[in-house]
């Protein structure tokens, strides 16, 4: 059941009122009996091998207690190579199957491996990573291992995040299951308004856009121009609003009933830099890549070449992560070298940008009045004799009048000085947003073949496609959902959680923003169930 749909409404009112209805010492069976209800709701096949992932975690992490180095490491490589094992079975094996069959065929081998009839599981790969990070954390000695096998199965099938996370660290979650908690008024308010804002992101601003991303992305080919480039744009939003609403729904959920989750997203699109906008997007999973990929092969302690691979290494296999496809492989692969890229050149890219700022914000006021006169006096002479066919005359009139503010703006050097400050930070926020879109491009195509057209076919001023592509009406709306998703972010990321403001705020404030989330939802959201992203992941 997706948590867009009646019947996950249903499931969670139920779970909801049980598990509070009920003393503590049965919540624990009761929510592992709901999780893997939840869980087998999808198939009852797939009992089996979440079952499977947690015996083994589970006995390794007990053989592995206060035991040799030997014995440990034959446990840990035991847990990780057979969970892994299942992981690469179920999603990796046809992919790789295929590539050296093709490779056997070019080379004039015969090949005769066949492919595996074999279904994904939905959220394999993030209950196999939290799963995990518990086994490598038992044997580095961060945590005790876990003895009660229930509690133990509760955390890794746990309902809100088995799907798509947040990945999970058993220091911050297991404990949790322990601790009782009572029904707090404030505290499941405030989880319910973190569901509806959810909610609202993928009802209302992700599935509308996916409308048009998945008509222009399906065929590319028949779109030149605009069309391709305002999909894209379109995706990157559609794409943040999918996943970070699932993680706001999970995180609500587990809120009501008194568990707190790892935040997994902070407004990542108000990053300045391509390694701070990674730190900001699927938390959960960067840092685990961190913790148990990048510092084990040696981090940034290491000579130069080897810290590159290591970047490589961990944006590749974070690609692959989500999917058995070139296209993913090539765009994990992509924001690593643009990373790599971006260290090499950081030196002459600030001495640049300083340059140029140090520059503008030198300048005398009496540039800028000189600038607007240039612009002005010809365009309001032209204007008058010409008439209304003096449109670029019009617009030159317009950049002298901001010219002109810009000289006014200079003479007070607090007001300057916060002006400048403020357009470096835009004109890097623009600069990390566009390389984060360039490679979301191979991240939503079909096949490698259609992220090069795509990418190829970007320039162009189409307009009339664009038209007959987007309706007006649409489009506005598209574009005001996107201004309404920024403004809400400039608020959080300068004035902190809305949701503690509106805590704050009478009674008429309160309600009156409640019902405009919920009639946004009612009726601005899009009709149809529409799968979240990172559940094929």
């Amino acid at each position: 059941m997706f948590f867009n749909s009646y019947k996950f409404a249903i499931f969670f009112i139920v779970v909801v009122g049980l598990f509070f209805a009920m003393p503590h010492r049965f919540r624990w069976l009761f929510l592992l009996a709901a999780s893997y209800f939840y869980y087998l709701f999808w198939d009852p096949k797939y009992a089996l091998l979440i079952l499977t992932t947690t015996l083994i975690v589970y006995s390794t992490a007990l053989a592995m207690h206060e035991r040799s180095v030997r014995v440990k490491k034959l446990c840990v490589a035991l847990s990780v190579v057979s969970n892994l094992g299942i992981l690469f079975l179920f999603k990796y094996f046809n992919f790789f199957n295929d590539n050296i069959k093709d490779l056997f065929t070019a080379l004039g081998l015969p090949y005769s491996v066949p492919a595996l009839n074999l279904l994904l599981p939905v959220g394999i790969s993030f209950y196999t990573f939290q799963a995990l990070s518990y086994t490598i954390d038992v044997y580095r000695g961060v945590r005790q291992p876990e003895r009660h096998l229930g509690i133990f199965a509760l955390y890794v099938s746990f309902f809100p995040v088995i799907l798509s996370g947040p990945i999970e660290r058993s220091t911050t979650l297991l404990p949790q299951f322990y601790r009782e908690t009572e029904f707090d008024y404030d505290r499941v308010t405030d989880g319910l308004k973190l569901m509806a804002w959810g909610f609202f992101q993928k009802f209302v601003i992700a599935d509308r856009l996916s409308l048009y991303v998945n008509m222009v992305y399906g065929n590319p080919q028949s779109f030149p121009g605009l069309p391709l480039l305002a999909a894209t744009y379109l995706f990157a939003i559609q794409v943040y609003c999918d996943f970070s609403g699932y993680t706001d729904v999970a995180i609500g959920t587990a809120q009501v009933m008194g568990f707190k989750l790892t935040p997994n997203f902070r407004r990542p699109y108000f990053a300045e830099t391509l390694g701070e906008l990674w730190r900001r997007w699927h938390i959960s999973l960067i840092s685990w890549f961190r913790d148990y990929l990048y510092i084990p092969l040696g981090g940034n302690r290491v000579p130069r070449w080897r810290w590159y691979i290591n970047m490589m290494i961990v944006f590749t296999f974070s690609g692959l992560w989500h999917g058995a496809q070139w296209t993913f492989v090539i765009w994990g692969s992509m924001n690593g070298l643009m990373l790599i890229l971006g260290r090499i050149t950081q030196r002459a890219r600030d001495w640049i940008r300083e340059s140029i700022f140090r520059g503008v914000m030198e300048t005398p006021p009496a540039a800028y009045f000189a600038l607007a006169a240039a612009l002005c006096a010809p365009a309001v002479w032209l204007t008058i004799g010409a008439g209304s066919g003096a449109g670029g005359w019009i617009l030159s009139a317009a950049c002298g009048l901001g010219a002109a503010a810009l000289g006014l703006m200079k003479m007070r050097k607090a007001v300057w000085d916060r002006f400048i400050t403020a357009v470096k930070k835009l004109w890097m926020v623009f600069a990390t947003f566009h390389l984060f879109v360039l490679g979301a491009v191979f991240f939503r195509s079909r096949s490698v073949s259609d992220a090069l057209y795509i990418i190829t076919h970007f320039a162009g001023t189409n307009f009339k496609m664009l038209a007959l592509t987007f309706d007006a009406i649409s489009l506005a709306l598209m574009v005001l959902l996107t201004l309404l998703l920024y403004v809400i972010h400039y608020i959080q990321e300068n004035r902190g959680s809305i949701r503690v403001m509106i805590r704050g705020k009478s009674a008429w404030v309160r309600w009156a923003l409640y019902f405009f989330l919920c009639s946004g939802i009612a009726l601005l959201g899009f009709r149809g169930t529409q799968q979240f992203i990172y559940f094929r992941f």
